[in-house]
């Protein structure tokens, strides 16, 4: 199988697997605004748009790789705010873990570090200085 054919499989099976995870994202908040989820609307809309935020950079990803990173780097972001908003809810019932509240300022701090780095190696490769 030649590079070509395989890129185009992998950039179909990208835009299939998103378009899978919107239609899941879009059954969600159908479901949460009918009122059926137990735990409350509030669960129902996070999860709707947390299958959203997935299903864009699958669904970008055949069109532009550019774009698909960006909306990557978003989601994920996101992701990492939420699980800090989780570790570190006050008003739950039981405490979280000392734990999972390290596992959650961990990923968000090497996820910064992640962005900021690919960042700073597309400044300097396009010739950008800080002191200029």
């Amino acid at each position: 199988m030649t590079k070509l054919k395989l890129r185009n499989l992998i950039k179909i099976f990208s835009f299939l697997w998103g378009a899978l995870a919107a239609l899941l994202g879009v059954t969600w908040l159908f479901v949460a605004a009918s009122g059926a989820v137990k735990t409350g609307p509030i669960a129902g809309y996070v999860a709707g748009v947390g299958f959203l935020l997935v299903a864009a950079p699958l669904l970008t990803f055949p069109l532009s790789n550019r774009i698909a990173e960006l909306l990557l780097a978003v989601a994920l972001l996101a992701l990492a705010l939420g699980m800090l908003w989780l570790a570190f809810q006050p008003n739950l019932p039981t405490s979280h873990p000392v734990l999972v509240q390290v596992a959650a300022v961990a990923f968000a701090v090497m996820l910064l570090a992640r962005v900021g780095l690919a960042l700073r190696r597309n400044r300097s490769a396009l010739g950008i200085r800080k002191d200029s």
